[in-house]
């Protein structure tokens, strides 16, 4: 039995706990009407082995230097959907009816949990010669290619513009998509994904080439087709949050922020996240507890749940999952990523629930700003306060509620890709002849003064 499972079992009811990642629990479709057929690929089959060290927040390993250190949030958010497809109403397995293909696969259990790169695992599977690659992302790319070449093969059918693709970090993870996948839709946790000429800056030891060879793309995310969803918080963390979160009136602290800066991480040096640095020199503040990690992660979910405001600055991307722990301890966010994509904005109001405030701002005047709403405007920030407890289920990916959770939130997105979709009629047609109305004596007449 793998270490996972053993947790699992060690932990408590299992299927309580991850029904739908271990398939033990149907799951409808919210009443969408949505049919999804689910491919099956290589690096999809191993949901559990895949979620083993799921236990990796943003606040123990950063914001996942690359593939060399994703954390959970990386590993699980593409299981979690696929699972979630594959064992809902929404999964056809008959791709004429078909209103959408999910493609799943594992990048980030790819390319940190296996010892042999992707391409070398594909070609001992097609009993080829064994191809090794010089970097990680170049296996990725290799794998993605012929994948779409070789075994979608509904892809060609409307030119991939039905074809669901995810990306769970900052980075697509197929370096070559413009060339394969340019019009496929694209659910993806970052809306300014990173794009690299290499990707030796995957390395702490060799962070400075971020700078060098590695930039935000503001237009690789197209709105009109691609749609920003959570990032993933396993249910561990979100049980642990809730069990130390403290009422809105009982909260000691004005703002928190406990994680790392370029002083910590060297690739923070080159990622634009002075913000990390800036919120440093609030240390020592009264009411704010600012610093680094605590050396136990339980005690940092005590600390924000003890929080009014919890700061979420930009990571190695403009997303961050610690914007959605936070919420998990109760706490309003205060987002400083100027350019981050945020889930659900088309239907959630987000400055109901959070503030956003300029990251080249960071300092005492943002102290002060927060300060002065919890004196001066007490009940506005208890309502911010309730309207985060309401909300937070739509980042929840363990949410039973059938009216809030991030699947409901996808499939009204998928609604309106469907309603918008447009559909091939096939390569030839002909007149379609109306059915003929009347008594049998008519319709008989009728067909022989047509063959006449």
């Amino acid at each position: 039995m793998s270490p996972f499972l053993v947790f699992l079992f060690a932990a408590g009811p299992t299927e309580d706990s991850y029904p739908l990642l271990l398939g033990l629990k149907p799951q409808g479709c919210y009443d969408s009407g949505i049919k999804v057929y689910v491919y099956e690929t290589e690096f999809s089959a191993r949901p559990v082995d895949c979620s083993q060290g799921m236990f990796a927040s943003e606040y123990l390993f950063g914001n996942r230097m690359g593939g060399k250190k994703r954390g959970a949030c990386g590993y699980l958010l593409p299981t979690e959907v696929h699972k979630f497809l594959l064992h809902s109403t929404c999964r056809t397995e008959n791709p004429a009816e078909a209103d959408f293909f999910f493609v799943p696969v594992y990048a980030a259990c790819v390319m940190t949990k296996d010892r042999n790169t992707a391409d070398e695992t594909w070609s001992m599977q097609q009993n080829a010669a064994v191809v090794s690659g010089d970097a990680e992302m170049n296996d990725m790319d290799a794998f993605y290619s012929r994948l779409v070449k070789e075994e979608l093969r509904y892809f060609e059918d409307q030119g991939g513009i039905d074809h669901i693709f995810l990306w769970s970090s900052e980075t697509y993870d197929f370096p070559s998509w413009q060339d394969f996948i340019p019009d496929s839709l694209f659910l993806s946790v970052e809306a300014r994904p990173i794009e690299c000429t290499d990707f030796d800056f995957f390395s702490e030891e060799t962070a400075d080439n971020f700078g060098a060879h590695c930039k935000h793309c503001y237009w690789c995310f197209t709105p009109w087709k691609d749609y920003v969803i959570p990032g993933f918080v396993e249910k561990w963390s979100i049980d642990k949050l809730h069990a130390v979160e403290k009422p809105h009136e009982q909260r000691s602290y004005t703002a928190c922020y406990h994680g790392a800066d370029s002083d910590a991480l060297a690739i923070y040096k080159y990622a634009n996240t002075t913000v990390r640095n800036d919120l440093q020199t609030l240390r020592g503040r009264p009411g704010f507890s600012i610093g680094y990690r605590f050396v136990r992660i339980i005690e940092y979910f005590a600390r924000i749940g003890d929080c009014h405001f919890c700061f979420a600055p930009k990571g190695l991307g403009f997303w961050s999952n610690r914007l959605y722990e936070v919420m998990f301890a109760g706490c309003i966010p205060v987002i400083l990523s100027d350019d981050i994509g945020l889930p659900f904005d088309d239907f959630l109001d987000w400055s109901s629930f959070s503030l956003k405030w300029p990251m080249d701002e960071v300092g005492p005047a943002l102290a002060e700003h927060l300060e002065r709403l919890l004196e001066s405007q007490p009940s506005v920030v208890a309502d911010m306060h309730q309207a985060v407890l309401r909300h937070r289920c739509w980042f929840d990916y363990n949410s039973e509620d059938p009216n809030c959770s991030p699947y409901l939130g996808i499939l009204r997105y998928l609604q309106k890709k469907k309603q918008a979709m447009p559909r091939s009629q096939g390569r030839t047609w002909d007149i379609v002849t109306p059915p003929i109305r009347g008594t049998p004596r008519a319709v008989a007449e009728l067909a022989e003064t047509a063959h006449r």
